[in-house]
C-alpha cells in the first residue's frame, strides 16, 4: 500500500498546486504564429471584453495551461503501471485467500474483494491509455472555466446595478431620517420613529459595504482567471446586449440531439464502455452513459424553461420601468408647482432608479440563462 499512498499524495499535491497558483506573468500557450498581430494586440491590451473571455481563458488561465502541459507529459510524471500492478496483485491475493477459505462466509467476501480489484485495474488501465478521453476532459474543463468567467463577469455587473440602487435608496433613507428628526422636534413623531429611521440607514450602509466587497471579489476573480494579477486594473467593458433571436431559434428537440452528440462527459463514458477490459466495467460505464443521457435531457429542459422565465421577468421589468418613469415625470411636474414635498419627489426618483437597475439586472439574468442553455448544447455541463 506504500506506492498507492504515494500516488495519492502526488495527486493531492498537484491538485493543491493548481488551485493555489496565480499567474505571476501571463504567458500565452499558443505560439506567436497562432494568432494574427491584430488578435494578439486585442488579447494583450489592458481591456477585458466579454467576447474575448474564451480566448483569454484558453491562452492565460493557469488551470488550462497546466492541463495542456500535463497532457503533453502524460505518462512521464505519474507511473500508472505501478498502480495497475498494485490492483492486479491485490486481486490475486484475494482470490488465493478465497481458494483457501474454510467456509462460504469467508470465501464470498474475499471473492468480492478480488472482483472489485479487477474492476479498479480495468478502470486504471482505461484512464492511463486513453489520451482522447483526457483531451475531452481538458476541453470540458476549459469550457467550464469560460462559463464560470462569463457568469462572474455577469455577476460583477449585476452587483454594480444593485449598488447603484442601494446608494439611491440610501439617499431616500437619509431624507426620511431627517424628516423623522424634524417631526420629533415638532412633537409630530416619537423617538422610536427616529430610531427606526436611523437603523434603516445603518442597514443600508452595511448593504452598500457588502456589495462593494462582493464587487471587488468578483473583479479579482475575473481578472485572475483571464491572466491578470490580482491587483491589476484592466478596463472591464460593459456586457453585450441580449440577442433575442437566439431565444427564437431555440428548438428543444433539435438542441437535445446536438447536446447528446457534443456532451464531453457522455463521450468519455461511452468511449470507456467501448474500451472496457471486462464485462463488469463495460456495464458500469454503460449504466453511467444511460444516466448521462437522462441528466442531459432533464438539465437542458430545465435550462430551456429558465430562459423563458427570465424573458418573462425581463418583459415585466420593462413595463415596471415605464410606469416608474411616468410617475417620476408626474412627480417632477408636481414638485415644480409646489404641490408635493421634496421627500415625495425623492420617493418617486428612488423608485424610478430602482426600476431602471432592476431592468438591467433582469437583462443580465436573461443573458446568463441563454448562455447556460448554449453551453449545454455545446456539451459542457
Amino acid at each position: 500500500m506504500k506506492k498507492k499512498s504515494g500516488f495519492r499524495f502526488l495527486a493531492l499535491y498537484i491538485g493543491g498546486f493548481l488551485s493555489l497558483s496565480l499567474p505571476i506573468q501571463a504567458i500565452a500557450v499558443t505560439p506567436e504564429f497562432g494568432h494574427t498581430p491584430e488578435e494578439w494586440e486585442r488579447l494583450r491590451d489592458n481591456v477585458l471584453e466579454y467576447e474575448e473571455l474564451a480566448d483569454l481563458i484558453h491562452e492565460y488561465n493557469v488551470t488550462v495551461q497546466n492541463n495542456k502541459r500535463t497532457f503533453r507529459q502524460m505518462g512521464t510524471d505519474v507511473t500508472y503501471d505501478e498502480l495497475l500492478g498494485e490492483y492486479i496483485g491485490a486481486a490475486g491475493d484475494a482470490y488465493d485467500m478465497a481458494g483457501n477459505a474454510m467456509s462460504d462466509l469467508q470465501r464470498i467476501p474475499l471473492e468480492m474483494q478480488g472482483r472489485q480489484a479487477i474492476v479498479q485495474a480495468s478502470l486504471t488501465s482505461a484512464q492511463a491509455n486513453d489520451s482522447e478521453s483526457q483531451r475531452w476532459t481538458n476541453l470540458n474543463t476549459e469550457g467550464l472555466l469560460v462559463k464560470e468567467a462569463q457568469s462572474t463577469m455577469n455577476s460583477y455587473y449585476q452587483l454594480q446595478q444593485q449598488l447603484t440602487a442601494a446608494i439611491k435608496g440610501r439617499e431616500l433613507l437619509e431624507a426620511l431620517l431627517a424628516s423623522a428628526q424634524t417631526r420629533l422636534s415638532l412633537n409630530m413623531a416619537v423617538q422610536a420613529d427616529v430610531l427606526t429611521a436611523r437603523q434603516n440607514l445603518e442597514n443600508a450602509d452595511a448593504q452598500i459595504q457588502a456589495l462593494q466587497s462582493q464587487i471587488e471579489s468578483a473583479r479579482q476573480k475575473l481578472i485572475v482567471m483571464t491572466g491578470w494579477k490580482q491587483n491589476d486594473t484592466p478596463d472591464i467593458r460593459p456586457m453585450p446586449e441580449v440577442d433575442f433571436n437566439r431565444i427564437a431559434a431555440m428548438n428543444l428537440d433539435r438542441d437535445l440531439e446536438t447536446a447528446l452528440q457534443n456532451d464531453y462527459t457522455l463521450k468519455i463514458n461511452s468511449r470507456k464502455a467501448a474500451k472496457a477490459g471486462s464485462e463488469d466495467v463495460r456495464k458500469v460505464y454503460a449504466q453511467t452513459s444511460a444516466s448521462d443521457r437522462e441528466q442531459i435531457g432533464s438539465t437542458l429542459t430545465s435550462a430551456f424553461r429558465s430562459v423563458h422565465e427570465a424573458k418573462t421577468a425581463y418583459d415585466e421589468a420593462v413595463l415596471n420601468l415605464e410606469v416608474a418613469t411616468k410617475k417620476l415625470t408626474t412627480a417632477s411636474n408636481q414638485y415644480g408647482l409646489g404641490s408635493i414635498s421634496l421627500l415625495e419627489y425623492r420617493q418617486a426618483d428612488s423608485e424610478q432608479v430602482s426600476a431602471q437597475t432592476d431592468l438591467e439586472v433582469k437583462r443580465l439574468a436573461l443573458l446568463q440563462a441563454i448562455e447556460s442553455y448554449d453551453w449545454l448544447v455545446k456539451g459542457v455541463r
